[in-house]
């Protein structure tokens, strides 16, 4: 694996495929998804309104911290005061968008993000463990669980995620930029425990 890394140009990606220990299932996979993404940013003294709006209109309530919650494919990851990060399924970031300036009013401010941003999904019985050499915060599921999330760096590279369920399954976007360094350096956290990438 180091190998192949080392003979890797900066950006150049790594290809789809497994790598690492030879097992019958890996123990981590990475998947990239095709999500439309918007940051959500609340006017000042108007984050009470917007979360109203947004309950009233498609039956979410807004996290106030570093949470994830979702409905009918559209995920909402409180990443500041007042500021989120939205992820959808299905749709373009234009209509997103759209979707989102439907309930905003003057209450906020939204800005597609999915041409600047991707987002992996990353599982496997061994994802704590390869996550652990790349994260500065803690994941135990004891202090970190479903619907928690984080903004923060991941091997030097910034980037928000959340956990989607208690398997667990973690969503990482990253900017498009850093997209192959993030997979390299997942691989070679995840590369003793097979590591797939697709």
């Amino acid at each position: 694996m180091s190998d192949l890394l080392a003979s890797l140009l900066p950006d150049q990606p790594l290809a789809p495929g497994r790598y690492g220990a030879d097992t019958q299932a890996p123990g981590v996979k990475a998947k990239r998804l095709d999500l439309a993404l918007a940051t959500l940013t609340a006017g000042r003294g108007a984050a009470p309104a917007l979360a109203a709006a947004l309950a009233a209109g498609i039956g979410i309530a807004l996290p106030a911290g570093a949470q994830y919650v979702a409905v009918d494919g559209i995920g909402f990851i409180g990443i500041g005061p007042g500021r989120w990060t939205v992820a959808a399924e299905g749709i373009s970031g234009e209509a997103l968008l759209e979707r989102l300036k439907a309930f905003l009013g003057a209450n906020g401010s939204a800005c597609d993000q999915s041409d600047g941003s991707v987002v992996f999904e990353l599982s496997g019985l061994k994802v704590r463990d390869a996550l652990a050499k790349l994260l500065i915060v803690d994941i135990d599921p004891a202090v970190f669980s479903a619907g928690s999330a984080a903004t923060t760096s991941a091997a030097l590279i910034g980037t928000t995620f959340w956990q989607t369920d208690t398997a667990p399954t973690y969503r990482f976007a990253v900017a498009r930029s850093y997209a192959p360094a993030f997979v390299r350096a997942l691989a070679a956290s995840a590369v003793e425990y097979g590591f797939e990438l697709t």
